[in-house]
Order: C-alpha cells, then structure tokens, then sequence
C-alpha cells in the first residue's frame, strides 16, 4: 500500500512500512481507555494527514 501510495505521488516516500506500525501501535494503545475514543479518533487524523505530501 505504501509502495502504491509512493509511486502515485499520493504518500510521503520518506515514511517506512515500520514508522505506521508504530503510530498505530500508539494509537492503538490510547484506544481502549474510557473516555479515549475521540482521542484515538483526533490521532489517526493526524497519522492519516501526516502520511500526505506536503
């Protein structure tokens, strides 16, 4: 997908299968706790925005 992503144009190229992983564990982590969806919600916009060329 990030292969896909690099060679549209649509992805930053400098983001590695492994800095995803980690926000997403990071995320993820964050996710279960009451009270934490919105949280969790405002991060993966961030991740997603992030992810997008400048």
């Amino acid at each position: 997908m990030l292969r896909a992503g690099h060679a549209t144009g649509e992805l930053r190229t400098d983001v590695t299968a492994e800095d995803v992983a980690a926000n997403l564990i990071g995320i993820f982590t964050v996710a279960p706790l009451p009270g934490h969806a919105a949280r969790a919600d405002r991060l993966l916009g961030v991740l997603m925005h992030g992810l997008r060329p400048a």
